[in-house]
């Protein structure tokens, strides 16, 4: 989650050209992780919900994208890995062990 809101930041131009402007913030991603780690009862819904509009927008973003001849690069890797987290919360045994899982080591 962090590092599909940290490429924005560093690599600009992955995303638009030279003179372009793109915004960002990492504050979400760190309050879901924060709340995942924190073992709070609702942390994979939210962050399901959260990660979900971020990959439903990155889609929307970048098919205008492709469709108008921009860079493509930057969009495909955070729709890629906004995914990735959606499986992984979704599909991990793991995850759900750990949320469950109320000793804390």
């Amino acid at each position: 989650m962090l590092f599909s809101s940290w490429l924005p930041a560093h690599f600009k131009l992955l995303f638009v050209s030279e003179t372009g402007h793109v915004a960002h913030s990492q504050t979400l991603n760190v309050l879901m992780i924060l709340l995942l780690f924190g073992r709070w009862r609702h942390a994979i819904t939210l962050a399901l919900l959260v990660n979900g509009l971020q990959f439903l927008f990155g889609a929307l973003v970048l098919y205008w994208t492709w469709r108008d001849g921009g860079p493509l690069l930057g969009y495909s890797l955070t729709t890629l890995l906004h995914f990735v987290v959606l499986k992984v919360l979704n599909d991990s045994r793991a995850v759900r062990e750990f949320m469950h899982d109320k000793q804390l080591a």
